[in-house]
């Protein structure tokens, strides 16, 4: 846990993530603090204020009194958390992939193995979910179904914090959204990876996927009963349009509606074999279109109302010429979010994303400094954003 602290209350044996001074400043510096006279050096060099980090080092006393850390005051902790947040995408794209394969050779999987992934994205989300999310929205994979499980899984947790579910419910939920696809296992490869239209008998072919995923949670240990509604019922639509049972509105398991959202949002956000990407904030237009007709209204609003106009992860293009990545949504004014630059005015690229808020003025003035001027795809871009985030994000990071 990240905890903001002032120089006082320092002590050898805390891990220090970022002070209120550029490193550059303090190039003696050592994040780890191993006595007295390293805490006296930094109260020569005017540190103040410091982010430690309680799981790498000590804490303060239960009763003394810790500040909300706000990473754009210190892009060294934004730096951490994408580098942590990368590292659990990762791994747990690894682990379904474990999972997967299993399936895939008929072996049976434990819950344990299932708990595991889903409860290290759950201490993520929980810990920072705006750096969880922006890495699950720029981030592609090979494995389309590996990815899209993990990407799901992120999403509902995201969702399922912002309704403040407890971590008994966000486990299940999460649980749903990991295994949903698990039955495209069962599905030939050939007709999983095809590239272009499926032909009408392939694509009843990729429908199955959705009785055969079942059938096998049926048979695994303690899978609660909203893990199978996600997995049964996120390919129905309120209109009966879906499938495999074509059931209408309420027929259609709470969990199941919320599911068809996450599924749905997840696919058209990324490329895949047969299609490009769409940006995020076009797709919740589209979908908000959809509501009531399609997918569940309320399910749609929730992910609306969490995620913001420009969801985590969006690549916009300002009026000042510079390319951005949103951070974080601002409830308040939905059209003015934390964003991390990556480009400068010139269209030259800055050597590490640069925190800046829309929200600010030029000095002396009410005119913002910087304004939406367009919404842009993955697509749309010459480079991989990713990429950008992933540099700046690792370099010279510990993520143990």
């Amino acid at each position: 846990m990240r905890k903001k602290i002032s120089i006082d209350q320092l002590i050898p044996g805390m891990y220090v993530v970022s002070t209120n001074r550029s490193w550059l400043q303090l190039p003696f510096f050592k994040k780890r603090i191993k006595d007295d006279r390293a805490v006296a050096k930094l109260r020569e060099h005017h540190v103040t204020e410091l982010v430690i980090d309680t799981e790498k080092g000590s804490d303060i006393p239960i009763e003394a009194e810790s500040f909300p850390v706000d990473p754009f005051e210190y892009p060294e902790v934004i730096n951490e958390n994408l580098a942590r947040s990368n590292h659990v995408h990762q791994q747990a794209i690894a682990r379904t992939g474990e999972i997967m394969d299993a399936v895939r050779k008929g072996e049976d999987i434990t819950p344990d193995a299932v708990n595991q992934p889903v409860n290290m994205m759950i201490d993520q989300i929980l810990d920072d979910p705006q750096s969880m999310l922006c890495v699950s929205v720029l981030k592609n994979s090979d494995e389309f179904t590996f990815n899209h499980c993990v990407n799901v899984a992120i999403l509902a947790l995201f969702l399922g914090k912002s309704l403040n579910l407890s971590r008994r419910q966000l486990m299940v939920l999460g649980k749903g959204a990991l295994l949903h696809d698990i039955g495209k296992c069962m599905v030939p490869q050939e007709i999983l990876s095809k590239p272009g239209k499926l032909d009408k008998s392939e694509a009843e072919i990729i429908r199955t996927h959705v009785d055969r995923g079942v059938k096998y949670l049926s048979k695994m240990r303690d899978v609660p009963k909203e893990v199978m509604d996600f997995a049964r019922d996120h390919h129905e639509r309120l209109d009966g349009s879906g499938y495999p049972r074509g059931l209408v509105g309420e027929q259609i398991a709470w969990h199941g509606r919320v599911g068809a959202v996450l599924d749905v949002y997840d696919s058209l956000i990324h490329e895949n074999y047969y299609k490009g990407s769409m940006d995020p904030s076009s797709v919740l237009e589209k979908m908000t279109e959809m509501g009531g007709k399609f997918y569940d209204e309320k399910a749609v609003k929730a992910l609306v109302d969490c995620l913001g106009t420009y969801p985590p992860g969006t690549i916009l293009m300002l009026d000042s010429s510079e390319i951005a990545i949103v951070f974080e949504p601002n409830y308040n004014n939905p059209h003015r979010p934390r964003v991390l630059l990556i480009t400068r005015e010139d269209g030259s690229f800055f050597e590490h994303p640069v925190p800046a808020d829309l929200t600010e003025t030029k000095e002396g003035t009410s005119v913002y400094k910087r304004t939406i001027l367009t919404v842009m795809s993955l697509e749309e871009i010459a480079f991989d954003p990713f990429k950008i985030l992933g540099n700046f994000s690792l370099q010279g990071t510990d993520i143990s």
